[in-house]
């Protein structure tokens, strides 16, 4: 009895000593949807690959046409290849040289299957006879990877409104860029609506969404901005499909820069009607709101 008593001590205290197994590790937290400006290296690698197959493909000469297709054929596909042979068959009958620089990159999604980019490009056309044109287009582009290196497969020359699928909940990082992105429509569009019936109140919106050194610039020319609109009588109206992404956004989140692509609709002036304004905006984060700190058009001859 004494041995069983003892043998069941032992047994228990065996028991006891074994080890446990380890509580499983906490599942890693799901990658966003939208890698953009997440991810740097991703980010990156799309931005540096999608321009220089812009770049790339609509830079020309029009008396190669084996050059062309051969650059065609590796820089673009699908409907992208489709809109540029509708380009290219316009201008193939006349000899023309075409270069083409990316000004902006803004990157409103990028995905393992795709990229999608706001590009600011200027086109320069020379003809044999000295003839120059130059041109800047502001294109929504579609790409993916092919061959080890980015290819187009849409270009919409008219975007507008939500560039991305509907957002989940997202978070961190994440959810600061989708921040800064609304900030940049909504108060781009305050900063570029004019009414020379209401300049005070637009003055005082102005001001609102504004930060250092903007807020300074606007306060300094003030009379001489207020004089002059009321002066000219020119009222422009933003619209609501207008759209942006971020062509930047540091690590802590704190400052972003953007590209706007503005519908303005303008009256009594010259230009009047609705014309498609790249903007470039640079934005601080102060507290949880976003501010502009600076604004710009963007240009072909560098402004």
């Amino acid at each position: 009895m004494r041995r069983a008593v003892l043998a069941a001590a032992l047994l228990t205290a065996g028991c006891a000593a074994s080890p446990q197994p380890a509580p499983p590790a906490p599942s890693p937290a799901p990658a966003p949807a939208n890698a953009a400006y997440v991810d740097a290296n991703a980010t990156s690698d799309a931005v540096s690959g999608v321009k220089k197959a812009v770049e790339t493909a609509f830079s020309y000469d029009s008396t190669k046409p084996d050059e062309v297709a051969k650059t065609e054929q590796e820089y673009l596909a699908g409907a992208a290849r489709a809109q540029f042979d509708k380009t290219f068959a316009e201008v193939r009958t006349e000899p023309v040289t075409t270069r083409t620089q990316v000004l902006e990159t803004g990157l409103a999604e990028l995905t393992p299957e795709h990229a999608r980019m706001l590009v600011v490009a200027a086109q320069h056309s020379k003809r044999p006879d000295g003839a120059k044109n130059q041109s800047v287009a502001l294109i929504l582009v579609t790409a993916g990877k092919a061959n080890g290196h980015w290819q187009l497969r849409d270009l919409n020359f008219d975007p507008r409104g939500q560039l991305t699928a509907a957002p989940s909940a997202a978070k961190g990082l994440a959810a600061t860029r989708d921040a800064a992105v609304d900030a940049a429509v909504r108060d781009g569009g305050i900063l570029m609506t004019i009414d020379p019936q209401n300049i005070d109140g637009n003055y005082e919106s102005w001001e609102k969404v504004s930060a250092e050194p903007l807020l300074s610039q606007f306060r300094a020319s003030r009379q001489e901005t207020v004089a002059s609109i009321r002066k000219t009588g020119k009222k422009a109206a933003y619209g609501p499909d207008s759209t942006a992404a971020l062509t930047e956004l540091s690590p802590d989140g704190t400052r972003a820069s953007a590209v706007l692509s503005a519908l303005v609709t303008t009256t009594g002036g010259q230009n009047s009607g609705e014309n498609r304004l790249p903007v470039h905006l640079d934005l601080v984060r102060q507290g949880t709101e976003w501010k502009v700190s600076g604004m710009r058009a963007i240009s072909g001859d560098g402004s």
